[in-house]
């Protein structure tokens, strides 16, 4: 193994001396996060630890999810699958759906890696209870300090109801451990001074809840932004020639308390308050990823730990008149990705990546064989050339109407550097029912469905090729 490492330092130009040990892995996944950053090129976003990490790292500005969803976009994304096998795009647990194929954690303590998980890396309880040894689930908490979905205040837990549902945000004046999000950054700090005083490699994935709903964090991260600075979506209605599968109510965000039932608008105030708490949520989980990385460092791992930033799936702000993930727009599958390996030089590329390829290239950068059943493909390429082409495109799915088979369509989707094409087809009868194509070029917002322009009909049958072929 030594071997592979040093070979593999010399290709990303990392001195061999930092190879004699091998590399350790931080895992951060932050739940419901679309590219609204700095690195990203959002002026507004305060995310300077994240902005750091990516000075420092490879920035994939073309990364997407293969489900946007947590729950099918995380189990895909730790197995290595495409959920559209084992039924992964029903959102069941991995322990259900996985027949024997080895996940990522499990992969490396097979290589003697020590393996610890805090906050939400699976959706399920149980497959955080099988993944990570002392994993403890919200209620565990000491002094159970929250209540219901996440709640501070006396004003937001009187609103709960039988669900754990409050107000869709809260702002109080509150220490960062006070949310579980601050305690699974306090769980993972301890675990890596432990993990300092050991001679064994570690494999270590923290999750953060925030920006998910309900967007809860402490004051002074409000504090940060002023409600006037934000600019509401400007398309703020469906594409034309929308289908019938394209729209979507957003049910997730119209469960909480204070938000529009039925299928009614969000007032303008309403919106400015909801962008006010994604904005505050984000800087919340970055101040959270800047008090883990310096641990890091002050415990002298930097030099020899690859850092993974990750978002499960993109989130819609009020585009298109909805709000947010659970369909396939660009907005929804697209997420951010950072990948930072010790001495590598820093850049970004416009590479298109999936989720999927980070599996296979953690093995890579680690020096192990790529197990056979992953279905991504290794990015070591791509982090030595930026410019250097691993995919041609980007897959995802999304089904409706899932539980019932005379209804369950499927959400076929593709995106290449000028494309995003959707193809909405009945599982039992093999029609297609539909299909969507957006111009990038011309219509980056997604507002026009060219897919029906006679001088498209070439391009429409491309693209359906390439998502027969995946």
């Amino acid at each position: 193994m030594k071997l592979k490492l040093f070979a593999l330092a010399a290709v990303l130009g990392v001195p061999v001396m930092a190879q004699e040990k091998p590399y350790n892995i931080l895992f951060i996944a932050i739940d419901d996060l679309r590219p609204e950053l700095g690195c990203y090129g959002n002026e507004i976003i305060k995310s300077p630890n994240i902005d750091r990490l990516a000075s420092s790292g490879m920035v994939f500005k073309h990364a997407y999810c293969q489900q946007a969803i947590c729950m099918a976009s995380r189990a895909s994304l730790m197995t290595g699958i495409f959920p559209s096998k084992n039924e992964i795009y029903s959102c069941i647990p991995v322990n259900r759906s996985n027949h024997g194929d080895i996940t990522m954690n499990r992969f490396f303590e097979n290589q003697g890696y020590s393996v610890r998980g805090y906050g939400k890396i699976y959706h399920f309880p149980v497959d955080h209870r099988n993944a990570f040894p002392d994993w403890v689930d919200s209620p565990s908490q000491p002094g159970k300090k929250w209540q219901g979905r996440g709640y501070l205040s006396e004003e937001s837990i009187n609103m709960l109801d039988e669900k754990g549902f409050g107000p869709a945000y809260e702002s109080v004046e509150a220490e960062d451990s006070d949310y579980y999000d601050g305690y699974s950054a306090g769980k993972a700090c301890k675990a890596l001074i432990d993990l300092s005083q050991q001679d064994t490699p570690f494999f270590l994935a923290v999750g953060f809840h925030r920006p998910h709903l309900p967007f809860c964090a402490p004051k002074r991260y409000w504090d940060l932004y002023d409600e006037k600075q934000f600019k509401l979506a400007e398309n703020q209605y469906l594409p034309e020639n929308y289908t019938e599968h394209t729209r979507y109510n957003f049910g997730e965000i119209r469960a909480y308390s204070g938000i529009p039932k039925g299928d009614s608008t969000f007032p303008d105030n309403l919106q400015r308050k909801l962008l006010h708490g994604y904005y505050a949520s984000v800087s919340y989980s970055d101040a959270l990823v800047g008090k883990i990385i310096r641990t890091l460092e002050e415990q002298g791992l930097d030099k020899n730990t690859i850092i993974v930033l990750w978002g499960d799936h993109g989130w819609k702000l009020g585009e298109h008149g909805m709000w947010c993930k659970h369909t396939n727009f660009e907005l929804d599958v697209r997420v951010p990705l950072i990948i930072r390996v010790p001495g590598q030089k820093p850049g970004k590329t416009e590479n298109f990546v999936e989720l999927l390829d980070l599996f296979p290239t953690l093995a890579d950068l680690c020096g192990f064989a790529i197990p056979s059943h992953l279905e991504g493909k290794s990015l070591v390429k791509v982090m030595r050339k930026p410019s250097k082409n691993v995919r041609k495109a980007a897959f995802s799915i999304y089904p409706h109407n899932r539980d019932n088979p005379d209804k369950f369509v499927m959400g076929y989707t593709v995106g290449t550097p000028r494309y995003r094409y959707i193809e909405w087809v009945h599982i039992k009868t093999g029609n297609v029912e539909a299909v969507e194509l957006y111009d990038h070029t011309s219509d980056p917002g997604e507002n026009i469905n060219v897919a029906a322009y006679p001088e498209n009909k070439k391009v429409c049958r491309k693209l359906s090729e390439m998502l027969r072929d995946r």
